[in-house]
């Protein structure tokens, strides 16, 4: 079964409080490097439960006529020395409409040290049936669920 990587390319909703580096100010450049070589220097970041951030993932290739499985790729790291992160991920296609097998929770514990992470974890939304109409509207919500 064919397989393409989709990358963020544009932001629907900004709530995050942090992004670095601050320029520009959009958010989906700091998480849009996809999986080969993920860059830990550009991030956004939030300490606010229920702040949500949402973005477009780009298009999916041409001859792609049919999606039957979304696997997303969430990094996050957690700089508490002894906390844990609870981080709901959520896809959307065709504006609003949710994805069958929503939401997907991430948790990222420290269970010690200076801090855990960057770590990746990966979520998948099986048995789908999305056109390529349906799969090149997608978005991705990640809303922070506490500490």
């Amino acid at each position: 079964m064919p397989t393409a990587t989709v990358v963020p390319n544009g932001d629907v909703t900004i709530g995050w409080d942090t992004i670095a580096p601050t320029t520009p100010t959009t958010h989906f450049t700091k998480i849009d490097e996809g999986t080969t070589t993920p860059d830990d220097l550009d991030y956004i970041e939030t300490t606010t439960v229920e702040d949500v951030d949402e973005w477009n993932l780009g298009d999916t290739p041409a001859n792609v006529s049919e999606v039957t499985q979304v696997v997303v790729n969430f990094r996050a790291r957690i700089t508490d020395a002894s906390g844990t992160a609870f981080i709901r991920l959520e896809l959307f296609h065709s504006g609003a409409t949710a994805v069958t097998g929503n939401p997907q929770d991430v948790t990222i514990a420290n269970l010690g040290g200076s801090g855990v992470g960057p770590t990746t974890v990966a979520k998948t939304w099986p048995a789908l049936t999305l056109t390529k109409a349906q799969a090149d509207s997608l978005t991705l919500r990640a809303t922070f669920k506490g500490a």
